[in-house]
């Protein structure tokens, strides 16, 4: 930055008088120039000391190279006549010095030498103007308003100049150059007038003119401070496919440089700035070419702003943070456009021009809420900006001056003209040939209809609740800003790329399994959520329901996926059932579980119904003795019930919670809520995200890994932020217990009420059924993917119960967990597990199957008294009955044989489903001899 110096005082001096010489046979006046003193003189290598140095040519030289001394150079100098003995002054020129120094910015673009600028272009400053007789003069002190050969306030005018005198004879006295910063000082008055010309009438520009001096110019900021553009941000899945873009008030992608095809910049440079190349950041030519049409007009007819300048204007436009500081920026104050010309000035020694024009196209608005070329490339026709061809570049180059006016879409007419233009503009620029232009201006515009950009930037994403679950989790990162205003400002301004851990083929899998099963326009919601065990690595997230706020239309933005919207039914007892065997109770623990169970230690009074104080199966024949495979497999509520009371309601919880479930009003549950080993209770509420995160923890062992979306965050400028930090994982279950419990949930699909979600590969899992049939769930695993699935009207569950619903090309009238949950769940891990090879699931450690304690843990009731003999053939038949009674109960008896066989077997799975087989083929075939609904819990 130049900076003045401080003049010293001096006292004035008479101005010398001009020097008649001959040189060349031509004749010339020039009137000498005020001498600085010495203390003035510039120095070595500064500004000023260039500004002297090139103004030695016409210094007239001593013998020894030196310039002639100031008391040599005035004895040479002739005294000035009197003041009557000079000739008629010249006539004055209309407009005065204000006119002059429009000349003078003609005349320093036409002839003064030029510059060096930044990036190899030359930036002009004004040197010397012709007066009215074709004389150059000074720009400071060097012509009258006149014209005349200038002399200090109250000097007589110096004698009339003989033209007929010969070259030879003129000698060009020394002159005094100003320092550089003076030069500027005109430069910018200068431009300030012409630049206010374009906004206000002549003579308020005129009025003006002081605003551009020099101590005013360089005392502005001079270096624009250009934060990175507000860009959309991407969610990217595994395999960098776009799930969906986030959207802010301006829609716009940065594109780099080398992605801009050459015809885009020959597009906007010839419509907007032909000599974008040739000046330096400031077109002088281009300024005043428009004043004069403007003020010819009396209004803007022509802008003569820059490309630079409009790049600086958008700048300042994004960085205004108020509704006060956009007005300021957008103003067309004089004020604001000096401070735009010296903006400018800067940006062209700190860019290349290349660099300037990239910036300038990623920030331009191109209508239709599309911002920066690249956005506009995608939303007008569907392509990379970097596939544009001629007439769609043209098309997009002629939107900037006006996005409304030829928006393509709202008026084609005016943006066929437009585009047509800026192809003759890029013909006349020779960029193309006019034969090219008219063959090109034939073209039809063959935009795309793009439809209008939804308020919520998931609408639109091809795994929208995936989505909205990023976005709040983004919002909730700290990393992002200390508060919600700066984490959205960042989120949807901030030009983040988020790598997540969704897998396009198993979203597409699990959102093909629910839509074709419970249509989207049911009244029913189906959800499922997939996560990778070992990783906790989510894979999917699919809802039957269109992601948006219609809720006429069946829409929802409920996050259903997260959202503790149901009860979790028998799904829950997989957690007695791990902190029982963690406990030591061995998987040969029975109980006799009778249709309905009051009990003491979790009382209960429903006030009516056939169990008003106790526990009750899906059916009343589902009673007998049952240990923990058979009672899991055919999923028993009066077993479970009996054995959280071993366990305990706190320990149940706490495991629950270690494995990744915690019901929101947890704390409400006391330690007597019998319901919670069945998963019901009032504050029993859990989201199928969790459930899912659960299991994923039993299939991996017991090493329980927090549910991850994203594998990397960077922002626009490729720094990484600190979100995701790989797999935050945690070994909070014995492997043994785990493991142990899978192999109890592998018999569940084959031997018990999930064989709707048998899938011809190993795999666990437990159904669910609420209370009332208010929902209905199923939850399973392989090696390599855990899913949980969720089926319920979420209007309200228990208001709406799961019965009448027509679904999967039948009517149901009620819906079990074996039922649309396992046949979602079936459909969809068919389908994702297709590529994966067969894995089988780990044994049940013989440890943690044997236990410490097992066997039947309370008393059966006694048979009923043998009815009296009838004599005959009745009696016989009476006493034969009586018999295979004998030995369907005998073999219900942990001693016998068959169960025996099952709990030894526990430790093997075979085993137990072959031990099981016996006791399942009498009792459990129907469990309670309910068949079907012995089946479905």
């Amino acid at each position: 930055m130049l900076v003045e110096r401080p003049r010293r005082s001096r006292r004035p001096r008479r101005p010398t008088e001009g020097v008649t010489s001959t040189s060349g046979g031509r004749e010339s006046s020039t009137p000498s120039l005020p001498i600085p003193p010495a203390g003035d003189t510039p120095r070595a290598g500064s500004a000023q000391a260039g500004a002297t140095r090139a103004s030695s040519a016409r210094t007239p030289q001593r013998p020894n190279g030196q310039p002639r001394s100031v008391a040599a150079e005035r004895a040479a100098t002739p005294p000035r006549p009197p003041a009557a003995a000079a000739g008629p002054s010249a006539p004055k020129r209309p407009g005065g010095r204000a006119r002059t120094a429009v000349a003078a910015a003609v005349e320093a673009t036409r002839s003064a030498g030029p510059r060096p600028a930044a990036g190899g272009q030359t930036a002009v400053l004004p040197d010397t103007h012709p007066d009215a007789s074709g004389r150059r003069a000074s720009p400071v002190g060097g012509s009258g308003g006149d014209g005349t050969a200038g002399s200090r306030a109250g000097s007589p005018p110096g004698p009339p100049t003989d033209r007929t005198t010969s070259p030879a004879a003129l000698v060009r006295p020394p002159v005094d150059r100003r320092p550089l910063a003076r030069k500027m000082a005109l430069l910018a008055a200068v431009l300030g007038l012409v630049v206010a010309l374009l906004s206000l009438p002549v003579v308020a520009a005129v009025g003006l003119f002081a605003k551009g001096s020099a101590d005013h110019f360089l005392g502005l900021p001079s270096e624009l401070v250009t934060p990175p553009l507000p860009q959309s941000s991407v969610i990217l899945a595994s395999d960098n496919s776009v799930i969906a873009t986030l959207r802010g008030a301006e829609n716009r992608i940065v594109v780099p440089g080398n992605q801009i095809p050459k015809v885009m910049r020959e597009a906007i440079v010839a419509i907007e700035d032909s000599r974008f190349y040739e000046h330096g950041g400031v077109d002088p030519q281009g300024v005043l070419r428009a004043a004069l049409r403007n003020s010819e007009s009396g209004g803007v007819a022509q802008g003569g702003s820059t490309l630079t300048q409009q790049y600086v204007k958008n700048v300042l436009l994004q960085n205004a943070r108020t509704a006060a500081e956009r007005e300021v920026a957008a103003g067309d104050s004089l004020d604001r456009k000096i401070q735009e010309l010296r903006y400018a000035l800067d940006i062209e020694k700190r860019f290349s021009k290349d660099e300037i024009l990239e910036r300038y196209l990623n920030i331009a608005y191109f209508g239709d809420g599309a911002y920066g070329v690249g956005t506009a490339a995608e939303h007008y026709f569907g392509v990379p900006i970097s596939q544009v061809n001629v007439q769609q570049a043209a098309l997009l180059a002629g939107l900037v001056q006006s996005p409304s006016r030829y928006n393509p879409a709202a008026h084609p007419q005016a943006a066929l003209m437009r585009r047509n233009t800026v192809l003759d503009k890029m013909a006349e620029n020779n960029y193309i040939s006019p034969t090219q232009a008219d063959a090109d201006k034939q073209v039809p515009l063959n935009v795309v209809p793009a439809p209008p950009p939804a308020a919520d930037s998931c609408v639109t994403s091809s795994a929208p609740f995936f989505c909205d679950y990023v976005r709040s989790q983004l919002q909730a990162s700290p990393a992002l800003g200390s508060t919600l205003e700066e984490r959205n400002r960042r989120i949807y301004e901030g030009g983040l790329v988020i790598r997540t851990t969704l897998d396009p083929q198993v979203q597409q899998a699990a959102q093909d399994a629910v839509n074709s099963t419970i249509p989207p326009d049911n009244r029913v919601s189906a959800t499922e959520v997939v996560i990778q065990p070992g990783t906790g690595n989510i894979l999917a997230m699919a809802v039957n329901r269109v992601y948006g706020p219609d809720v006429a239309s069946n829409q929802t933005v409920v996050p259903l996926p997260t959202k503790a919207t149901f009860q979790p039914g028998s799904t829950f007892k997989t957690f007695v059932l791990a902190a029982a065997l963690e406990q030591g109770y061995g998987t040969s623990t029975a109980f006799y579980s009778p249709a309905c169970y009051v009990s003491k230690k979790f009382p209960l009074d429903r006030g009516e119904g056939d169990c008003a104080k106790g526990y009750s199966n899906s059916a009343e024949s589902e009673a007998g003795i049952y240990d923990i495979p058979r009672g899991t497999w055919d999923s028993v509520n009066t077993f479970y019930v009996q054995l959280a009371e071993k366990v305990g309601i706190p320990a149940v919880l706490e495991m629950a919670k270690r494995l990744g479930v915690s019901p929101p009003q947890a704390d409400k549950i006391g330690s007597t809520d019998g319901a919670t080993a069945i998963g019901g209770g009032q504050y029993m509420y859990v989201a199928p995200l969790q459930m899912a995160d659960a299991y994923a923890t039993i299939a991996a062992g017991g090493l329980r890994c927090t549910p991850r979306f994203a594998t990397g965050v960077v922002d626009s400028s490729k720094t990484a932020i600190d979100i995701a930090n790989g797999s935050q994982c945690e070994q909070v279950l014995a492997k043994g217990i785990a493991d142990t419990v899978s192999s109890v949930l592998e018999g569940v699909p084959i031997n018990g009420t999930g064989r709707n979600a048998a899938i011809g590969r190993p795999s666990a899992g437990k159904t669910g059924t609420t209370d009332g049939f208010s929902a209905a769930w199923y939850v399973g695993f392989t090696p390599q993917m855990t899913a949980a699935v969720s089926v319920g009207d979420p209007t309200g569950a228990e208001q709406h119960p799961l019965r009448n619903v027509v679904a999967n090309g039948r009517a149901w009238p009620e819906v079990f967990g074996g039922d649309l949950p396992a046949i979602i769940w079936g459909k969809s891990m068919r389908a994702a597990l297709a590529p994966l090879p067969v894995e089988p699931l780990p044994d049940a450690d013989p440890t943690a199957a044997r236990g410490t304690k097992g066997g039947l843990q309370n008393t059966p009731p006694p048979p009923p008294p043998a009815p009296a003999p009838i004599p005959g053939l009745p009696g016989v038949l009476q006493d034969l009955g009586q018999q295979v009674a004998g030995a369907i109960q005998g073999g219900r008896q942990p001693g016998a044989g068959q169960n025996g066989g099952a709990q030894n077997g526990a430790g093997q799975n075979g085993g137990a489903q072959n031990g099981g087989g016996q006791n399942g083929g009498q009792g459990g075939g129907g469990g309670g001899g309910g068949g079907q609904n012995g089946g479905r819990r």
